[in-house]
C-alpha cells in the first residue's frame, strides 16, 4: 500500500493527494462570479501511473469519465467533496477510505499542464446546484489560527 506518511501540522485534517509532496503547477484561481472564468482547483505535478491518494477519510462517491477524463470524487464528513483528475480509479463507489489510501493512478496528459502528468485536485462545498468551489491548498493548513500577542518593546 502507498499510504502517505507525511506528517501533518497540528489541526490539519487533510493531506497531499500525491506522495512525495508535489510541486504546485497552477494554483486555484477563484472566478469573479459563479460561472465566470477561473481555475477551480490546483494542478499538482506528478508522474503517469503515480498513486493518487485520498486527501482525507471519506466515502468514494464517483469513479468514472467526465468529458473524456477519468475522475474520482470523495465525500468527506465535514461536507466537502474532493475531486481528482485525470485518474484511473482503483477504489469502488461506496468504499470508505482513510487519508492517504490509494484511490487511483494518475493518467498522462492534462490540457494546461506543462509536464507529462498533472493532477487536477479540486474541492467544493454543497450540492451541485449550490456548490461553492474552494482552494484545495487551504485544506493543508491548520483549521484554526491562534494569534499570540507580540512581546512588549523594550523601553529605554
Amino acid at each position: 500500500m502507498v499510504r502517505s506518511t507525511a506528517p501533518l501540522a497540528p489541526g490539519v485534517e487533510y493531506g497531499w493527494p500525491l506522495a512525495p509532496v508535489p510541486r504546485v503547477a497552477r494554483p486555484f484561481d477563484e472566478p469573479p462570479f459563479r460561472y465566470g472564468r477561473g481555475h477551480r482547483g490546483a494542478y499538482l505535478f506528478g508522474a503517469p501511473g503515480q498513486a493518487v491518494l485520498a486527501a482525507r477519510a471519506g466515502e468514494v462517491v464517483f469513479v468514472g469519465q467526465v468529458a473524456g477524463r477519468g475522475v474520482v470524487s470523495v465525500q468527506h464528513e465535514d461536507g466537502l467533496r474532493t475531486t481528482y483528475e485525470p485518474v484511473t480509479g482503483t477504489a469502488a463507489v461506496g468504499v470508505r477510505v482513510a487519508r492517504g489510501d490509494p484511490i487511483g493512478t494518475l493518467e498522462a496528459g492534462h490540457a494546461g499542464c506543462a509536464e507529462v502528468a498533472c493532477l487536477h485536485w479540486g474541492v467544493r462545498r454543497g450540492v451541485r446546484s449550490t456548490s461553492e468551489y474552494l482552494d484545495p491548498l487551504v485544506l493543508l493548513r491548520p483549521r484554526f489560527v491562534r494569534l499570540y500577542p507580540l512581546p512588549a518593546p523594550d523601553e529605554p
